[in-house]
């Protein structure tokens, strides 16, 4: 039986290389959605806490945030709670792009699940959720045990 990783990580590089097409348009890379979707959906949110929500280390966050507010997608300001932490907040550019975000993530799921039925569709998903729950607990096991 083939490893499901090899499956799972096949499936991401092809969604990743639609994405980056996709998004091209907008001088977007591939993961920049990501990002602004989760800046959208927690406006105010700390870099430190969008690496831990999106599974990026915070240098790579923080590299990320700086192209993205050079290109106006979003704002960085001192936090008012702590002033060694930076909030994050979507321009209105982002505000405006959102819906086009979530029209392509919508299109490229049903595109991919088309040749499923419903009930095949709601077994898939959940399956792939236990898949990511059992991930997640082996992550946290392999931190504690660090």
């Amino acid at each position: 039986m083939e490893a499901i990783i090899r499956s799972i990580n096949h499936i991401a590089r092809l969604a990743t290389l639609y994405r980056e097409q996709e998004l091209r348009k907008y001088d977007l890379g591939a993961m920049h959605h990501t990002y602004l979707l989760n800046i959208y959906r927690n406006p105010g949110i700390s870099q430190e806490a969008l690496a831990k929500l999106i599974f990026v280390n915070k240098s790579n966050v923080a590299r990320q945030l700086a192209v993205l507010e050079e290109k106006g997608f979003v704002i960085r300001q001192t936090s008012l709670e702590d002033r060694r932490q930076l909030s994050v907040y979507p321009t209105d550019k982002t505000l405006a792009l959102i819906p086009a975000i979530q029209e392509m993530l919508q299109s490229w799921n049903a595109q991919v699940m088309a040749d499923f039925s419903d009930a095949e569709q709601k077994q898939l998903l959940a399956q792939l959720a236990v898949v990511k729950e059992k991930s997640q607990q082996l992550l946290e096991k392999a931190e504690v045990e660090k």
